[in-house]
């Protein structure tokens, strides 16, 4: 049971009335025992002494309760304050999401993917090239980058360092959806796109091909999932990805698990690095799943 104001004072006033009562007993005993003046002087000063202190020990104590009691209580309505805007915060992502995942893209896109795949963790780098054609107004939209999935951490956007940069004719703002184990989001337009329009975001997701580095295999899955008002399966009218592999040996492999698109072979570039084509010229709103492989080791 939760002590009370009402009780703390009873036991304040407990403390002193017993402090007094203990001096009052010790003043009578010695004159009753006829114990010498100064003897009992000394005891008497003694046992006032003890009782002081007693008194301030249990003065202190009661203050630290006290406090502890304040403490707790401005914890409980910190925390119901910050659930509660959490709860808010919560609603308001949920219901931009809704709004998102309801509106069928009023546009037609071109998608071109540079994935490349670094030496190290803090080198594996993905940027997300298109060209939207409006069909007759884009104001924003969502997407979700590619991150790691194989830990718990949450994604945040400063920490995968993501950028957008539209050339010609406005700006993009960013905002984080759903910053979990798959990041999400919002892009908004300014001015909106009214004409075909080229854009483009760049993001580091440190660690994301580790384990192609660590053990020579890895994949990759890309939903196509944005169904259009004119009723085709997707938005895309072409979609190609670039995968960049690190210098080696051995020439790097990669396939698309059911067939779909076109591969070209390996081939270097300028900087010695192994370079894989992939496309689709008629997109139909698939799963895409990449094998990747490449020996561990380098040369």
């Amino acid at each position: 049971m939760p002590e009370t104001p009402s009780t703390y004072h009873a036991l304040f006033r407990g403390t002193l009335n017993a402090s007094v009562v203990l001096i009052g007993l010790a003043s009578g005993v010695a004159q009753l025992a006829e114990i010498p003046t100064r003897i009992g002087q000394w005891a008497l000063t003694a046992i006032s002494l003890a009782c002081l202190l007693y008194f301030v020990v249990r003065l202190w104590q009661l203050a630290f309760v006290v406090r502890i009691r304040d403490l707790k209580a401005d914890l409980r309505e910190t925390t119901s304050r910050l659930a509660l805007q959490q709860a808010g915060h919560q609603h308001y992502l949920d219901a931009i999401q809704r709004i998102s995942d309801r509106e069928k893209p009023l546009f037609t896109e071109t998608l071109e993917v540079l994935v490349a795949i670094g030496p190290d963790d803090d080198s594996d780098r993905i940027v997300e090239k298109r060209v939207t054609t409006p069909e007759p107004l884009v104001t924003h939209r969502t997407m979700r980058p590619i991150v790691p999935t194989d830990t718990d951490r949450l994604a945040r956007l400063d920490e995968i360092s993501f950028k957008t940069l539209r050339p010609v004719g406005g700006t993009i703002t960013a905002l984080p959806l759903e910053q979990t184990r798959l990041l999400r989001v919002w892009l908004i337009f300014d001015p909106a796109m009214t004409t075909p329009t080229e854009w483009q975001v760049e993001y580091r997701p440190r660690g994301l091909w580790r384990p192609l580095r660590e053990r020579g295999w890895d994949q990759l899955v890309w939903e196509d999932r944005l169904p259009t008002a004119s009723g085709t399966p997707s938005a895309f009218t072409r979609f190609q990805v670039t995968f960049s592999f690190p210098d080696s040996d051995q020439p790097p492999s990669v396939k698309e698990r059911q067939g779909y698109g076109r591969m070209s072979e390996p081939e270097r570039d300028a900087r010695g690095r192994w370079e894989v084509v992939w496309r689709d010229e008629k997109p139909a709103g698939r799963r895409y799943v990449w094998d990747l492989t490449q020996a561990v080791g380098g040369h």
